[in-house]
């Protein structure tokens, strides 16, 4: 039987490898500690390799919690599985700010960054910097570590004490601009008192392959964006970069998905204001994107840092998205809009903007990338090592580089829906699965979301919420 997909442009999608491992450099000053050269024995692939290790680890762990060396190696694993809260629990006594030890505050600071408790992972990157050489890679996972977290925080102006990043990390280009970043990033002026906004889908986001469209202003110009949640910072095509007359404060190289895999060269700008609505922000991070000449057809992207200075809610049903303050009272506002108590999905975030959630694929429990920007008619890709883990298998696309395979049953923890396809062979990225240091096992998109009626992203508690499934009588 012969299947018609529909494939479109696929955006974003894409994980920076060294940016989101925060470990590209070697060592370069004396001998790994115990605890660095007992993980690098780890010989994980899948993540059977990983779920057969667990009850080792947790038997020794419980037989001794006293013992530093058990704990960690738990802890460790539970991270690599991205059962991050779990790991959290336990590597905590080893956290404190007063630790010597480099490797509990290492694990225990990436915790604290991709759970959002920015507070707790700023002091101890700042701890890490104090007690690591310059040029080692400890050192480099320290700058690393604060650097995003001063980013994530909007505090550009304190990224200017920091020494520079060795050269060739990627995370280089992103402390260069923040450190020649002028005010504080992303104001936020309402319109009204009332402190809300709403932004109209202006397409058919039902259509297989689309994604929701909405109008901005930027620098008084409307713009056409498409919302994609595997993006960064504000991205706008070079053409229209170059008509703002937007300055360039550094510049970046940067592959991704809809690319090819080719590297593009991309200006950091920033925009004086960007109106949504009936709100605007000013001194807003802008990339120049290669876009249009590469055949996309908006203007840009409505990225995952713009969503992020807003209880932002993704309404699909009434085909608008919705932007609150990211205070207690907007959230209790949200929740009156449901019918039912809404279903909570915790969410976690590596890197700049990678946000990931627990969920279910043909029985198994793993994490999703939770990337709204892929532009097809399947909900979701897989990755090589899940597609040998879950036995699928795999149908070659004529003319593309993809494959599909059939689903049985995907979806987030309390919201899993029935057989599906999935598409293969999408990231450019040498090794996707462990780019983050944990496991990446699938990303969850469009097609996934807007049937669900709405996806409300919270930033202060870490959680999604979702209308909760109709139950069965």
């Amino acid at each position: 039987m012969t299947r018609k997909l529909r494939i479109a442009a696929i955006t974003l999608t894409t994980i920076p490898a060294c940016l989101a491992t925060w470990a590209c450099q070697a060592d370069t000053a004396g001998e790994p500690t115990y605890r660095q050269a007992a993980a690098e024995e780890d010989d994980f692939r899948l993540r059977s390799d990983v779920e057969a290790a667990l009850p080792a680890r947790a038997d020794a762990f419980a037989a001794d919690p006293d013992d530093e060396d058990a704990r960690w190696a738990y802890a460790d694993i539970l991270f690599k599985l991205g059962n991050m809260w779990e790991a959290d629990e336990v590597i905590a006594p080893l956290a404190d700010p007063s630790s010597s030890n480099v490797d509990d505050l290492q694990l225990a600071a990436r915790l604290a960054y991709v759970l959002g408790d920015y507070t707790r992972a700023e002091t101890l990157y700042h701890r890490l910097m104090d007690l690591t050489e310059a040029g080692s890679e400890h050192r480099n996972r320290a700058l690393q570590g604060l650097t995003l977290t001063l980013y994530q925080t909007n505090q550009f102006a304190s990224a200017r004490a920091l020494p520079p990043a060795a050269e060739g990390e990627q995370v280089s280009s992103l402390l260069e601009y923040m450190q020649a970043f002028e005010g504080e990033p992303y104001g936020i002026e309402w319109a009204s008192d009332e402190r809300i906004s709403h932004l109209p889908m202006t397409n058919d986001i039902t259509r297989p392959g689309a994604l929701p469209i909405v109008d901005l202003e930027v620098n008084g110009q409307t713009v056409s964006l498409i919302l994609d949640t595997g993006g960064d910072r504000l991205y706008l095509d070079k053409g229209i970069y170059a008509s703002l007359g937007l300055t360039t404060l550094a510049n970046r190289e940067a592959t991704y998905a809809y690319t090819g895999g080719q590297t593009v060269e991309e200006p950091l700008g920033v925009a004086e204001a960007v109106t949504m609505g009936d709100v605007t922000l000013t001194n807003v991070p802008v990339v120049g994107a290669t876009w249009k000449e590469l055949g996309q057809t908006s203007d840009g992207v409505l990225t995952t840092q713009l969503l992020k200075q807003f209880l932002s809610t993704m309404d699909y049903d009434n085909r608008r998205i919705t932007l609150r303050e990211r205070t207690p009272e907007a959230l209790a506002e949200v929740m009156t809009d449901f019918d039912t108590p809404p279903l909570e999905a915790p969410f976690f975030m590596a890197a700049t903007h990678l946000m990931y959630a627990k969920g279910d694929l043909n029985g198994h429990e793993i994490n999703y990338f939770m990337d709204s920007g892929l532009a097809m008619s399947m909900p979701m890709i897989v990755v090589d090592e899940t597609v040998e883990l879950l036995g699928l298998e795999t149908t070659d696309i004529a003319g593309t580089p993809y494959f599909w395979t059939s689903i049985e049953s995907h979806g987030l923890n309390g919201l899993v829906m029935g057989p599906t396809q999935a598409l293969g062979n999408v990231f450019v990225e040498e090794d996707p699965f462990w780019a983050s240091g944990f496991m990446m096992d699938a990303l969850m998109s469009h097609q996934y979301l807007w049937p669900l009626g709405s996806w409300t992203i919270d930033f202060d508690n870490m959680t999604y919420y979702f209308p909760a499934p109709e139950s069965e009588e």
